[in-house]
């Protein structure tokens, strides 16, 4: 069979990439409608649906995952294929190259602000641009958490969710001595947003979710960390928030477990900066910090 319209598989794999027909259609600088009618075309060249469509939200079916995932392999290997065939005369690297990054606040205040010192020694030339919200589509990576079960194709894990409580050193013998996990029961507990997490954390270690303390509830995960090393009380806290703490000693993890939570910090990369340096630049030494992480971290 003849191959489908170019314009059709770009308008699908953007939009299974991205998930939201929206979103694609910024990307493509295309309008929703416009996106949503080269999909059907290529539907009904095809000769079947590729997405179950739902409510600002588009889903891939088994054979369109395939298909998206093949395209976007492909559509990758045409972005390098052209930036090696586009280079001029003069390397690129002594230009400075500006690179926009979109940053969840407490990955980018509680762990990368404190390494980017050490990218911008090494890599003078890139300049960055760091937001903490916006879409990201207008950025050329983004750094987000997001749930398992929302996590799309565009999205890469880096680090998944372990979280394990962490108070300060003082807590440890003070009136409640935090010898076992049944000892949390009796101290002030910190919750972020809700207190669904620690009611799953005290629950897999065997105690009923109806004795968890109520606590305070925090909305922002620097501020809970602030409190904690206050001596407030005690927070769930994951391997980001708390490894350069925990190194420096201004926070103590009493107990081993950690359990996971169906969520992780993930990497989206813009499709368009196929030929943009400094974002390779950029993610080939955020990964190289990702895994330093997990291996002090020991994450598998």
């Amino acid at each position: 069979m003849a191959l489908p319209s170019l314009n059709g598989m770009r308008a699908f794999e953007a939009a299974a990439r991205l998930g939201s027909i929206k979103d694609a259609a910024e990307e493509l600088h295309l309008t929703p409608s416009a996106v949503s009618r080269h999909i059907r075309t290529l539907e009904k060249t095809l000769g079947q649906e590729l997405f179950e469509r739902g409510f600002r939200q588009v889903t891939p079916t088994m054979r369109g995952s395939y298909y998206a995932r093949t395209l976007s392999e492909a559509f990758e290997t045409i972005w390098r294929a052209t930036e090696d065939v586009s280079l001029r005369e003069g390397p690129r690297s002594r230009k400075a190259q500006r690179v926009k990054l979109m940053c969840e606040p407490t990955f980018l205040n509680l762990w990368l602000a404190d390494r980017l010192p050490d990218f911008r020694r090494l890599h003078p030339s890139v300049d960055l641009e760091i937001s903490t919200s916006g879409k990201r589509t207008n950025v050329d990576l983004a750094i987000v958490d997001e749930f398992v079960y929302k996590a799309g194709p565009a999205l890469t894990l880096m680090i998944p969710l372990l979280l394990t409580p962490v108070c300060a050193p003082s807590l440890l013998e003070g009136s409640v001595p935090l010898r076992s996990p049944a000892d949390l029961l009796h101290h002030h507990l910190i919750h972020e947003c809700e207190t669904t997490r620690w009611k799953q954390w005290l629950g897999q270690e065997g105690l009923a979710a109806a004795s968890v303390p109520v606590g305070s509830t925090l909305h922002d995960c620097t501020l809970i960390m602030r409190e904690v090393m206050n001596g407030a009380g005690v927070a769930l806290a994951d391997t980001i928030m708390a490894e350069d703490l925990l190194r420096q000693g201004k926070l103590v993890a009493p107990f081993a477990a950690r359990h996971a939570y169906p969520a992780g910090y993930y990497l989206q990369q813009r499709r368009s900066i196929g030929n943009k340096a400094g974002a390779g630049i950029f993610q080939e030494w955020l990964l190289a910090e990702v895994a330093e992480h997990k291996r002090a971290m020991e994450i598998e």
